[in-house]
């Protein structure tokens, strides 16, 4: 089943509110899990994956670590990497402008921070993207696979469903949507230190859109210290 907007709304929604339970049942183990599982998400995911490599081509890497930055991105739920892709290049394109569809100037905070997926992305930035097969095959079998991925945590451990899946993204989702709306302060791009420690690159934001691509955006950005180690592997 392909993901819509509306679904995909839901699934980060179901996502953010699964956080409330991890406080009061979780356990050291299962936030070590979380912890591991937002790591996971924010670097191989989204900073490595959708970010730098799908988006930028910022550097090379083997079909495994294709597959697993796929995989981390997929289970956040923010959509196919056709989508993200798309969405995220006519961003650099109109960059905190009227056309811009991150800009909380123009698109409010709502609608930056907690419901980019409702923004139809315009595929025309992305065509490459739609011969690429692991792309294609990601968008057909999106939710077929994350049901998949929750069965087989569910018959494990009922609870890993929240601790391994849906906390992780949620936190991913919460913490990382700050670059949407503070990353762009003052209607240009912005680096924090913070943000870009909490977000392992992501909040490193300026000299991301100076030099779109470039791998590392700075000498604490982690996502771009296990690119310099991995990107030949």
């Amino acid at each position: 089943m392909k993901p819509t907007p509306l679904t995909l709304l839901i699934g980060q929604t179901i996502a953010q509110l699964s956080v409330i339970p991890m406080f009061f049942i979780g356990t050291t183990t299962t936030w070590i899990i979380c912890a591991f599982m937002y790591f996971g998400i924010m670097t191989f995911g989204i900073t490595m994956g959708y970010h730098r490599y799908w988006s930028h081509y910022s550097f090379k890497c083997s079909k495994t670590l294709e597959y697993v930055m796929m995989f981390f991105a997929h289970i956040m739920m923010v959509g196919p990497a056709l989508a993200w892709v798309a969405q995220h290049r006519e961003h650099h394109d109109h960059a905190d402008t009227e056309k811009d569809p991150h800009s909380p100037k123009y698109r409010g905070f709502i609608r930056c921070y907690y419901s980019q997926v409702m923004s139809l992305p315009k595929m025309k930035y992305a065509k490459d993207l739609l011969k690429n097969d692991l792309c294609k095959f990601q968008h057909r079998m999106y939710w077929q696979a994350l049901l998949a991925y929750g069965t087989t945590l569910f018959l494990l451990d009922p609870f890993a469903i929240i601790y391994a899946w849906l906390a992780p993204a949620g936190f991913a989702k919460l913490i990382g949507s700050f670059v949407f709306i503070y990353s762009h302060r003052g209607g240009k791009p912005r680096s924090d230190y913070l943000l870009g420690l909490v977000t392992f690159g992501e909040g490193f934001h300026e000299k991301h859109h100076v030099e779109p691509w470039s791998w590392d955006f700075h000498r604490w950005d982690i996502g771009g210290k296990i690119i310099k180690l991995l990107k030949h592997a």
